[in-house]
């Protein structure tokens, strides 16, 4: 099968872990037989990332149900009839200095941070790299996009 898909990337902190409870309870909301990596969800609000114990990445696949898995065996991460597909986050945590020269491009709603921050330097010591793996570019594909806006709404909701 050849790669599909389309990546997009982040660098996020320590949260992600209760961030990724909440993109799955989102992902649960827009299919109820959501599979993730293959099983199903039986309780979001007990579901918890799997670390991957060998300094890996460790992945999270998800699909709308049985159909969708047999889906994404034959057509790798594509859109289906409906116009939805299986996507899936590849995660790997990361300790030791991570410094960026220049923040820029920062979105919120409150003009403070905005001001506080942008144009700022970052540190961190522990943080995720994520790729979010989506069937199609979000700029041009609904269905990606709404699945990437979920995962980043997924940091900032706290339910």
């Amino acid at each position: 099968m050849d790669l599909t898909g389309h990546s997009t990337d982040f660098t996020v902190d320590a949260s992600f872990p209760d961030a990724m409870r909440r993109f799955v309870a989102r992902a649960q909301r827009r299919w109820p037989q959501l599979l993730l990596s293959g099983e199903p969800v039986v309780q979001e609000a007990d579901w918890r990332l799997p670390e991957p114990d060998d300094g890996y990445s460790g992945i999270v696949t998800f699909s709308s149900g049985q159909e969708m898995e047999d889906f994404w065996e034959e057509n790798g991460y594509a859109l289906d009839g409906s116009g939805q597909g299986p996507y899936a986050v590849f995660h790997r945590r990361r300790t030791g200095p991570l410094h960026a020269t220049t923040i820029s491009g920062i979105r919120t709603d409150d003009s403070d941070i905005v001001q506080a921050v942008e144009g700022t330097s970052l540190l961190m010591t522990e943080y995720y790299t994520i790729s979010l793996l989506t069937p199609e570019d979000p700029a041009a594909d609904p269905f990606s996009a709404a699945v990437v806006n979920d995962f980043v709404g997924s940091f900032y909701a706290t339910v």
